[in-house]
């Protein structure tokens, strides 16, 4: 067949045998596939994934960032499962060819529900799905799409598995836009969010890096700056804001040598560390405050010339 003959085109270059099911993950991400779509397929298939025993328990609710929450009966059951977490995220990992869950994280709080607006679907709807999507129409310009973009696979099961997939695709665009999912409001995004979110979850997580980044920046500028400062430049929360503070704070400390008081980092360390601008800075205050600093941040000691390594702790007492 064809697939055993790429497999051995791959194994003649990586020196060892590669899977059937490597092969077909490879095709369907280079048909980009969307990660999005493979993000239902771990919910949808829970059942299918970890067992009817398993799933009878323990119901997989979302997957975010590479974090799949899964909500029990019993807060026995989410013991259980995780002493089997990294027995089940090989196991979806490998059965969709990428890594998909780094994380798993469990819930049995009595009365507890996932918010509405956060579940990539609801409840009912995520039972009965593929009886939905089978309704959904496509036309015939889609289906010719579809088609030409599998055209390059040459093995005709693996073909025909990636139309199918292709189709259901499409069917779930379709069906999300009958129930009012719009455009991501993200410059350039071409998904569709639900009904209660502006943007999606790629989105959302960009903007997020970028408002931390944007902290970051600040706080290099000014390292003097509070809170209040940063409001009047851009709009965070408290917490946001003392988030980049500390993970500066620690970023600034893996680069200044132990016993370091003249250079530029130093001083931009501590007065990041008291919020002091750079009048009120002296020999002694900066002396002070990188003592200090041996308690309140963890230090990562340079390498110097020679191989030596910075003096400890205990070194300096």
């Amino acid at each position: 067949m064809q697939v055993q003959a790429m497999a051995k085109q791959k194994a003649e270059r990586n020196g060892k045998m590669e899977r059937v099911g490597d092969i077909f993950a490879h095709a369907l991400k280079e048909m980009k596939i969307g990660r999005e779509f493979k993000q239902h397929l771990v919910v949808y298939q829970w059942q299918e994934l970890v067992g009817r025993d398993i799933a009878s328990h323990a119901r997989a609710v979302k997957l975010e960032f590479k974090k799949l929450f899964i909500r029990t009966s019993h807060p026995a059951w989410a013991e259980q499962l995780k002493y089997m977490e990294y027995e089940i995220k090989q196991k979806i990992n490998s059965h969709f060819g990428e890594e998909l869950v780094q994380e798993l994280v469990f819930t049995s709080q009595p009365g507890w529900r996932m918010p509405e607006e956060n579940t990539l679907y609801k409840e009912d709807e995520s039972r009965h799905l593929g009886k939905q999507l089978k309704k959904v129409q496509l036309s015939d310009q889609e289906m010719q799409d579809i088609r030409a973009r599998c055209s390059g696979i040459e093995d005709e099961a693996m073909r025909s598995a990636a139309v199918r997939l292709g189709c259901n695709v499409h069917r779930m665009l379709h069906y999300r836009r009958q129930n009012y999912w719009h455009p991501c409001a993200g410059e350039g995004c071409g998904s569709i969010c639900p009904p209660d979110e502006e943007y999606c979850y790629s989105c959302k997580r960009r903007i997020r890096e970028e408002k931390a980044a944007k902290i970051q920046q600040l706080l290099l500028d000014m390292p003097w700056a509070k809170y209040g400062d940063i409001l009047q430049e851009m709009q965070c929360s408290q917490q946001e804001f003392q988030d980049q503070r500390l993970i500066l704070l620690q970023r600034l400390a893996g680069r200044v040598d132990y016993g370091d008081v003249d250079s530029i980092e130093a001083k931009t360390l501590v007065m990041l560390y008291r919020s002091l601008p750079p009048e009120q800075l002296s020999d002694e205050v900066v002396k002070k405050t990188m003592s200090r600093l041996r308690c309140d941040v963890r230090y990562v000691p340079k390498q110097r010339a020679g191989g030596g390594k910075a003096p400890s702790k205990e070194a300096g007492k």
